[in-house]
Formats: structure tokens, C-alpha cells, sequence
């Protein structure tokens, strides 16, 4: 089937939708590997983790008590989006479309291959907005399909503690994907900023604030948390930390 005009198909462990029954998926594989001279204490604090003395192979026990607090976390997220507003969404959206001069709904990525642009995916199911930007090189189209057939590491899907993780973009499918507005703006990533302070943190899908080096230390400066959690055991307020 063709969604935006793009082609998309069932893959061999995803379906075209976020679903519990295919989230968290074990694999074994460490992929936050680090050599132990970098961080002594820390590796051995982790070695009952790992099945292997060179710490690439996650253990059984490890991966049983990760799925267990991911689909926790999932349960959590989804209770969250049940208790947003959909008026307060909807006004968050017209609050992101005065924001950034210029951004248009599109319905066909195709004319947006290899060009550079800012991009804001709407799932409005779950009434959340990704923001993110991307060059020329791979271009928006490339980019917001890379988000659908990604796949989040299995040891990296919680961002943060159960009670606070937010659902990583690249978890949900093609189909998830409901509205795409596009802009190509002089600065893209000063607009990813301002499309982020409008929306609201409620219905923000980011985990991170994107951008160069020298922005996310303009942000930190200005007090802005680079790293987004959620309360999701206190009726889903959203907190920021500074970390990276």
C-alpha cells in the first residue's frame, strides 16, 4: 500500500502500526558497549548483565527483566495519551502551524526527496507531534521513512526510569503517521526549537532536543532541558533534565 506516497509493507517483526504484542522484542545484542578502561567501576558494577567477559551479549535474566519494565513503561504511555485532550491537541497544532512561517501540510513525500526541510510528524491517535530536520543528503522524505522502518534497540527503549520514559519515535510504524507538515526555514534547527517551546512538552513525541553542538549548549544555557521525561505515575506531567 502506499501511505504519502510512499510504499509501505508489513516487515518480517513489525506490522504497519504500534502494537503491544510486537513492542520489546528481545535481543541480546549490547548496544551501548563501552571498553572497560573507559569506565571501570561502572563495568563491573554491570558484569552480572552480560553472558559473555567482554560485556557484548546481554544475559537471559538481564533481557527478561528489561521486556518486563518496557511493556510497563508502554502501558504507562498508552494510559497517558488516553488522558489527553483532543481540543487542547488540536490547539497545540494550530499553535506549531503559526510558529514557523511557511510550514504547509503535505500529503506526497516524493517532492521532498534529498531536499532539506523541517518536518513535523502528527500521530493523532496517540496525539503526539515529532519534530526533527535533516539535510540535503538524505532529505526529508528519506528521513521520515528511516523513523518508519527503524526499530528502537531493545536495550535502549527505556529512556530513563518506567515511570518517566518516553516512547521513541522510531517505535511506532508508518501508519501511526497521520498528518506531515514540512518548512524550510533559514535556520532550521532555531525553528525545531520554537516548534518545540510552542507545541507543549504534553504532546511532544521527542526524547531529545535535536540540533548542532553549539545550539543544545544554547539551550542549556538558556535553561532549557535537553533531555524530555514524563510523570506518567502522576497523571503525565512533563519534567525536563539536563542531560545529554
Amino acid at each position: 500500500m502506499e501511505h504519502f506516497g510512499v510504499r509501505v509493507q508489513r516487515g518480517p517483526k513489525n506490522g504497519l502500526r504500534l502494537v503491544r504484542e510486537e513492542y520489546a522484542r528481545i535481543s541480546k545484542t549490547n548496544t551501548t558497549w563501552f571498553p572497560r578502561e573507559r569506565f571501570p567501576k561502572l563495568w563491573e558494577a554491570q558484569a552480572d548483565n552480560f553472558e559473555d567477559a567482554d560485556h557484548r551479549i546481554l544475559s537471559d535474566e538481564w533481557c527478561q527483566r528489561h521486556r518486563a519494565l518496557a511493556l510497563e513503561n508502554f502501558d504507562l504511555n498508552m494510559q497517558f495519551f488516553e488522558r489527553l485532550d483532543r481540543g487542547s491537541f488540536e490547539a497545540a497544532v494550530a499553535r506549531m502551524l503559526e510558529t514557523v512561517p511557511g510550514l504547509t501540510e503535505i500529503y506526497d513525500l516524493g517532492p521532498w526527496e534529498k531536499k532539506a526541510g523541517l518536518y513535523v510528524m502528527v500521530l493523532d491517535e496517540y496525539k503526539q507531534m515529532y519534530v526533527g530536520h535533516t539535510g540535503a543528503a538524505n532529505g526529508v522524505k528519506a528521513r521520515i521513512r528511516q523513523h518508519w522502518s527503524s526499530s528502537k534497540a531493545f536495550d535502549r527503549l527505556l529512556w530513563g526510569t518506567v515511570e518517566g520514559s518516553i516512547l521513541s519515535i522510531d517505535s511506532f510504524r508508518a501508519l501511526d503517521t497521520t498528518r506531515i507538515f514540512v518548512a524550510k526555514p533559514r535556520n532550521r534547527e532555531l525553528a525545531e526549537a520554537k516548534l518545540i517551546r510552542a507545541i507543549g512538552r504534553e504532546f511532544l513525541a521527542n526524547r531529545v532536543y535535536g540540533g548542532s553542538p553549539r545550539l543544545v549548549t544554547m539551550q542549556a544555557a538558556l535553561g532549557d532541558g535537553l533531555v524530555f521525561t514524563r510523570d506518567l505515575a502522576d497523571d503525565g506531567v512533563i519534567a525536563e533534565t539536563d542531560g545529554g
